[in-house]
């Protein structure tokens, strides 16, 4: 789609310039005089993507993506800007003025830009993949389509707060067992590379023969200090393939796999992607996209590369002629929960509705997985710490403890 520059002159014979968006001259002229402009001279705009300076060109660009949270507000002012009849064009530049992501506030500062030269709304979002991801472009569409985009735009209000409401309860259940083994890891570094070799250097002088467990620990501080530098290297060198091999289709997959299979949380991350399926498959088949076309998206959306797999399973299985829910079934991955439900949908024709109840159930869970493992985490890190720690002090003063039996023994033999 190329961008043309026009003059024009209005009812009013007053001359008018702009600029919009086509795939050709023709496209641009019909849409000149659907807005009742006597077009006097269109021409394709080759300068204009050049005007920008490098420097600022540079500015605008953005890295990573959007924040769920950030389009979930988005979501819900562009649902009640349709509801309320206001014009898309005028709306979008009164968002494009508030919220604190700058890739979201140019990114619809973009589309009403768009909107205005006569693009649609799902369009305008498609140069926009950091901030919106396929499977909410192609509700948009889907709402276009069937001229139900308010209900649609709210749909995914709904959807996405719920996204990140549970994402942030996982996250907050994680990060503080990760803060308390970060800390401790840290003091157990400081305790062997900085106190024991103190005690080292003492026990050294005196002479004395250490217990083993003390030997120990003085070998691993050794070890530790003595090869600092290929410690450090080996530790890069696994973060750096452990993400390299994140990027490979079979890494991927493998650790998504662990991840499910982890101790405590894995429970939890498996109720999560089934929400997430869940939620998103039951809207993407209620705002009429082809059951086929759903999958593709869904696929996408579930975020665990283990799921993903297993809908490419289903959708040959569906375009072979076999039943959506005997196709999830025979995957062995999906709950048998879940598939009862599917299944009373599928009989009843209530597919989407019984599959957003799925997921409610499974929202329900993770928040009272999370209360559960709230409450434990901390006395069980207290214990971590504490024996981590502990271990070590205990190791260096042994020597202590035996100088002061062997001197009480030696008062008593005199």
């Amino acid at each position: 789609m190329a961008t043309y520059t026009y003059v024009a002159k209005d009812r009013a014979g007053s001359e008018v310039t702009g600029i919009l968006s086509g795939g050709n001259i023709d496209e641009i002229v019909n849409k000149l005089h659907g807005n009742g402009l006597a077009v006097l001279h269109v021409a394709e705009d080759r300068g204009t993507a050049n005007a920008k300076s490098w420097l600022r060109r540079f500015s605008e660009i953005s890295f990573g993506r959007v924040p769920t949270r950030e389009i979930a507000l988005f979501s819900r002012q562009l649902s009640t800007i349709i509801e309320s009849g206001i014009p898309l064009v005028k709306g979008l530049k009164g968002l494009s003025g508030d919220g604190s992501n700058k890739m979201l506030r140019n990114a619809i500062d973009d589309m009403s830009n768009r909107l205005a030269r006569g693009e649609s709304l799902s369009e305008a979002m498609t140069v926009h993949p950091n901030a919106f991801n396929e499977m909410y472009m192609s509700m948009i569409r889907a709402g276009e389509r069937a001229g139900t985009l308010d209900k649609i735009v709210e749909q995914l209000a709904i959807y996405l707060e719920k996204i990140d409401d549970i994402q942030g309860k996982v996250k907050s259940a994680l990060s503080y067992p990760l803060f308390v083994l970060g800390f401790a890891t840290l003091g157990t570094l400081f305790l062997l590379l900085k106190i024991v070799p103190t005690f080292s250097g003492i026990y050294e002088e005196l002479g004395q023969e250490l217990p083993g467990l003390t030997r120990i620990v003085m070998t691993v501080s050794d070890t530790i200090a003595d090869n600092a530098l290929i410690s450090l290297g080996v530790a890069a060198s696994f973060v750096i393939g452990l993400v390299l091999a994140s990027r490979t289709t079979s890494g991927h997959y493998l650790l998504d796999k662990l991840k499910l299979k982890l101790p405590i949380f894995g429970p939890v991350i498996e109720k999560t992607v089934m929400s997430r399926f869940a939620r998103t498959f039951g809207i993407l088949i209620g705002s009429g996209l082809p059951l086929l076309e759903s999958l593709d998206l869904v696929k996408g959306a579930a975020g665990n590369a283990v799921v993903a797999r297993a809908i490419d399973e289903v959708k040959d299985a569906v375009t072979a002629g076999h039943g959506v829910t005997e196709s999830f079934r025979a995957t062995g991955v999906f709950p048998e929960m879940t598939l009862q439900l599917m299944a009373t949908g599928e009989e009843a024709g209530e597919l989407d509705s019984l599959l957003v109840k799925s997921s409610d159930f499974y929202d329900r869970q993770v928040e009272a997985t999370i209360a559960g493992i709230s409450s434990l985490i901390e006395p069980v890190m207290i214990v971590l710490v504490g024996g981590m720690i502990g271990f070590i002090v205990v190791a260096m003063f042994l020597p202590i403890f035996g100088m002061g039996d062997a001197m009480l023994q030696g008062a008593a033999g005199m």
